[in-house]
């Protein structure tokens, strides 16, 4: 027939009740899986006449909803499943993959064929919670959003990286170490409130692969967080992996450095001497080991000068209070004020590798 030229026949029967017509190429090869969360726009008109009835477009507003679990007509859970990102196409559904005999009055009449044009431009799959999922599903996702993770940090998108990294992580250490495998957790989890599932010892401890998959996204999640001013999630994050693998230099060098950018020199000084047992020629190590010495002496200069400073202002403030001359023979020292507190943090990020 020529009003259906163009148009392939899609339909789950292969019978004419579903075709499509494509009139703008999408781009990728990647199609919505079913369950997914699509965005689309449409306009959908009467086949038989060409009124239209509905549209998102005339709304201003693209249409979200999850593809392929009956929210939508068959129709559309069938064709949009076909569909490329960019895609824009006509979907012309007959009424069984449609309305059915009834229609939906007063705009669409019984058994009516309908034409959509459809615009798709982007889903987001639906994922299942760690628990739901069996270590091998784990792996499998973590090891996705290791892959996404290293190309948003390739392109130097450190927030993209930072939230790939940390959602792999969460699944891949579920239910491992003593807080039931809650990476990062705050009882929220960082994805909305906790549902209370944290593993417990009937998970399997990790294999090695697993093992190593986990200190790959928490290293690289912790040299993401360097790269954006986080140095207590990078300290966490390897103090995480140093969990799974007490002798990992990167994990020990980065915590080093996000130990360094908390002011902790003392600390970062010990995971680099750490890693020169492990690796006497490792010169990111000793660079570090100095410049947490060189730090913590000028953190010193800085309270003492400015302990020296207060000392200064409070013999002047007494000085003017009791209006005693001799007061200024008195030792600075019998006034000075012990600062304890006035440790500053210094930021000291450096470059290094993916995992």
């Amino acid at each position: 027939m020529a009003e259906n030229e163009g148009f392939v026949d899609i339909s789950l029967e292969q019978d004419g009740g579903l075709l499509k017509k494509i009139l703008v190429e999408g781009t990728g090869d990647e199609q919505p899986p079913s369950g997914s969360e699509v965005k689309v726009h449409y306009v959908g008109t009467l086949q038989s006449d060409g009124s239209k009835f509905d549209s998102s477009r005339d709304r201003g507003d693209k249409f979200k909803f999850d593809v392929g679990v009956g929210q939508v007509i068959k129709g559309w859970d069938v064709g949009i499943c076909t569909m490329k990102r960019g895609e824009k196409a006509i979907l012309r559904a007959r009424s069984d993959y449609a309305y059915g005999d009834s229609g939906s009055p007063p705009k669409i009449p019984p058994k009516a064929t309908l034409d959509f044009e459809v615009e798709l431009f982007e889903w987001r799959e639906k994922v299942k919670e760690p628990y739901d999922m069996s270590p091998e599903e784990r792996s499998e996702f973590a090891a996705k959003q290791k892959d996404l993770g290293n190309a948003a940090f390739g392109k130097q998108d450190w927030l993209a990286a930072i939230s790939a990294y940390d959602e792999g992580a969460r699944y891949i250490t579920f239910g491992q170490g003593g807080d039931g495998g809650g990476h990062g957790h705050t009882h929220s989890h960082g994805h909305g409130p906790c549902s209370g599932h944290h593993g417990g010892d009937d998970e399997p401890e990790l294999s090695d692969e697993d093992k190593k998959l986990a200190i790959a996204l928490l290293c690289n999640g912790a040299m993401a967080k360097l790269k954006v001013g986080e140095p207590d999630g990078a300290k966490f994050d390897c103090s995480k992996a140093l969990e799974f693998d007490p002798a990992n230099i990167k994990a020990l060098f980065r915590r080093g450095k996000a130990k360094l950018a908390l002011g902790e020199h003392d600390a970062s000084m010990e995971d680099a001497a750490r890693v020169l047992e492990l690796d006497s020629a490792n010169k990111d190590a000793e660079t570090l080991k100095r410049q947490a010495e060189l730090d913590k002496k000028k953190q010193k200069q800085k309270e003492k000068a400015m302990c020296s400073k207060i000392s200064a202002d409070l013999l002047g403030r007494v000085g003017q209070l009791v209006r005693l001359p001799s007061l200024e023979r008195l030792s600075v020292r019998y006034f000075q004020v012990e600062v304890a507190s006035c440790s500053l943090a210094l930021e000291h990020v450096t470059e290094g590798r993916l995992l």
